[in-house]
């Protein structure tokens, strides 16, 4: 039997209240020039948590969860978020979050991701149930979330958005 996903709001408030704990994770944040770093911080069925670190211009494209629901909370420097949904697919919208706040989002919830500077970013991250594909779509007009591939999690395999 496959664990129950964690609400929202659950997901948004441990975000958080781990975003405010950096003596939890502020040894393991990692930032590499090459691609975003990130270390996972928690795998236990019902939820799993990273930190991950974001150079300057570093970013994802955008991108399901698998049926995950989930949560992040930025903890410094700045992400631009270009999100959509599947069940509406509504066009995209932006926003850039900030150090302390927070973003939760359900299982139809796409996006991408970005560090835009001026600083390096670092950003902790929620899932419920944990990650076991993410589907990365084109944001282009004509073809506009047409499944591009999918990234599939074995044991142990990381996935992280």
């Amino acid at each position: 039997m496959s664990p129950s996903p964690l609400p929202r709001a659950r997901l948004a408030a441990i975000a958080s209240e781990l975003a405010g704990s950096p003596h939890r994770w502020r040894g393991l944040v990692r930032h590499d020039p090459h691609q975003r770093a990130f270390t996972r911080l928690r795998d236990d069925g019902d939820l799993e948590v990273w930190i991950l670190g974001w150079e300057l211009d570093q970013g994802i494209e955008l991108h399901d969860h698998g049926g995950a629901s989930g949560a992040f909370a930025v903890v410094e420097g700045e992400l631009l978020e270009s999100h959509t949904d599947l069940d509406d697919r509504r066009p995209v919208a932006s926003r850039t979050w900030k150090p302390g706040e927070t973003c939760s989002f359900g299982p139809a919830h796409v996006h991408d991701l970005v560090n835009r500077g001026p600083t390096l970013a670092t950003s902790v991250h929620v899932y419920s149930p944990r990650l076991s594909t993410m589907t990365f779509y084109d944001h282009r007009p004509a073809s506009f979330l047409l499944p591009l591939w999918t990234e599939r999690s074995e044991t142990g395999a990381v996935l992280v958005g």
